[in-house]
């Protein structure tokens, strides 16, 4: 069985291209996500329903330089969130689309599923009972005689 230090994390990389300089983008791990959804709550709350992407662009202008600016390996850093705020439009969403890729390699559905499975019990593995006995148990063999057996080393 691998060990979680066994498990390498994810180090895709994807570059963009804006006006002519290659920019590096990452995918958002748990830490990224979680402040970026702290931050712009509503965010979560678009990802689903019939409405969901005229929602999304009306709520997107607010959350789209942390986005980037996380993506870009500076998570929290005003200065450049700031900056990527005044990107042009279509550059934004060619970064957010890389961004996205990166961090939902199986797509958002597939992340959603999994997510919808744990907030509702479901998921894959049940938990595993385990008793531990507090008090050591009389041994149910009968002592060997002194004479016939071995010293144990303690």
């Amino acid at each position: 069985m691998a060990d979680l230090l066994d498990i390498a994390p994810s180090t895709s990389v994807e570059a963009v291209t804006i006006g002519g300089d290659r920019i590096e983008v990452r995918g958002l791990h748990g830490d990224a996500i979680a402040s970026i959804v702290s931050r712009f709550p509503t965010l979560v709350m678009l990802l689903g329903g019939d409405d969901m992407v005229s929602r999304l662009i009306g709520q997107f202008g607010f959350a789209i330089g942390p986005i980037i600016a996380a993506g870009c390996g500076h998570l929290g850093d005003e200065r450049y969130e700031q900056h990527a705020r005044m990107l042009a439009v279509e550059d934004q969403f060619k970064l957010v689309t890389a961004i996205y890729r990166l961090t939902f390699p199986n797509g958002l559905a597939a992340f959603i599923e999994v997510m919808a499975g744990l907030m509702s019990g479901a998921a894959d593995e049940k938990p595993k009972v385990v008793k531990i006995r507090l008090r050591t148990s009389p041994s149910v063999s009968p002592p060997s005689s002194d004479e016939g057996s071995r010293q144990a080393m303690q």
